[in-house]
């Protein structure tokens, strides 16, 4: 049964360190988990844990980091919208 849990861990890339490595070796386990590894902790021979890598989130693009705005810019009716006094300036200077 161990001989099968240890190939199936050897095919998916996963290694395996035990609780005291992980104490006494964390700058070394950071390594692995920045370089994509998987690893499972054991302690006494019974694994107790997984620790698997964060997988890098895209950039948000500039129509994601905006959307709230726009949103909130197209809910205030027209009325009530007060000019920005940025832009005001910026063309009065213009003139």
């Amino acid at each position: 049964m161990l001989a099968g849990t240890l190939l199936k861990c050897y095919l998916l890339g996963v290694s395996i360190i035990t609780a005291k490595q992980l104490h006494q070796q964390t700058k070394a386990v950071l390594n692995q988990l920045e370089q994509g590894e998987s690893l499972l902790i054991t302690r006494n021979g019974r694994t107790i844990g997984r620790i698997d890598p964060v997988a890098a989130a895209e950039p948000a693009g500039w129509p994601d980091i905006m959307a709230e705005v726009w949103r909130a810019q197209r809910s205030v009716k027209a009325k009530d919208r007060v000019p920005n006094p940025v832009l005001q300036e910026r063309q009065r200077r213009r003139r």
